[in-house]
């Protein structure tokens, strides 16, 4: 059975999510149906930052920030009149077998703050602003055209973009049978795994450096080899990247920048 919560100029739709509305800002609270069950939640902003973290409780519990920084600048009264607001945010949140999904109106700001239980798979979008996670155990696949990514202890897999940003991430267990893969056009990327994380990784910097204390096991790629009658022979490298494998191979793991370095950090 689906939930919807819209939030949008004055209309209110409500079904059996909790909703409140304060000086703060939007609280959306998305109560749990079967917790025997992960959760999946999906956010898609145009304008603004994503922040997720983990806590001890069952409920989503979705936050948004004030109202518009002009209205709380003006004073409530003027003449004797009172000030009347602009409406509440354009926001919507639906659930549906268990997939809590997060939308905004295009042309709002400002963000979404969420809390979430720990085993939470997420799947996070946002043109402008920033993601920050913390503390998540799930598939974790997040995307900002321009902003940075900044993922801290947490477990599961990674999928990491940004095509303008510093890509960040500290994570504390891997899941060895799925890819992981960080990417960005424009900025460093700085990874902290487990030592014992294993992969076949292929690494990419076209105009950076690359940096670790792993042990890499590194390869070319042959690519092609032309025996002739008198025993020369022909031999192309692929250059488009390092290859190779850490603590013996695993699921694959791609690390690429454009214009930025490449950090992979071993978890003391």
């Amino acid at each position: 059975m689906k939930r919807h919560l819209a939030l949008a100029g004055l209309t209110l739709a409500v079904c059996s999510l909790v909703y409140a509305q304060d000086a703060s800002g939007d609280r959306v609270v998305v109560p749990a149906r079967n917790t025997n069950h992960p959760r999946r939640v999906d956010v898609s902003l145009t304008h603004g930052s994503i922040t997720v973290k983990a806590y001890n409780g069952k409920e989503v519990i979705v936050e948004t920030p004030g109202g518009r920084t002009a209205s709380n600048r003006a004073p409530r009264e003027v003449d004797g009149m009172r000030r009347l607001d602009m409406p509440m945010r354009g926001l919507s949140v639906e659930e549906d077998d268990n997939v809590v999904t997060v939308r905004m109106r295009s042309n709002e700001a400002g963000g979404v703050t969420i809390s979430v239980p720990a085993d939470t798979s997420l799947k996070l979008h946002t043109l402008h602003g920033e993601i920050r996670v913390e503390g998540v155990n799930g598939e974790i696949d997040v995307d900002s055209l321009n902003g940075t990514v900044t993922l801290t202890n947490v477990s599961g897999n990674v999928l990491a973009h940004s095509l303008n940003g510093t890509i960040k991430a500290t994570v504390d267990r891997v899941d060895q049978s799925k890819p992981m893969s960080f990417s960005t056009l424009n900025g460093t990327i700085d990874v902290t795994l487990p030592q014992d994380f294993k992969a076949n990784v292929k690494l990419t910097a076209d105009h950076g450096e690359i940096y670790s204390d792993f042990d890499f096991k590194l390869s070319g790629s042959l690519t092609e080899k032309n025996d002739t009658s008198d025993g020369k022979f022909r031999v192309r490298i692929d250059r488009s990247g390092l290859v190779g494998t850490i603590n013996g191979g695993g699921a694959d793991a791609t690390f690429h920048t454009y214009n930025g370095t490449i950090y992979i950090r071993k978890k003391k």
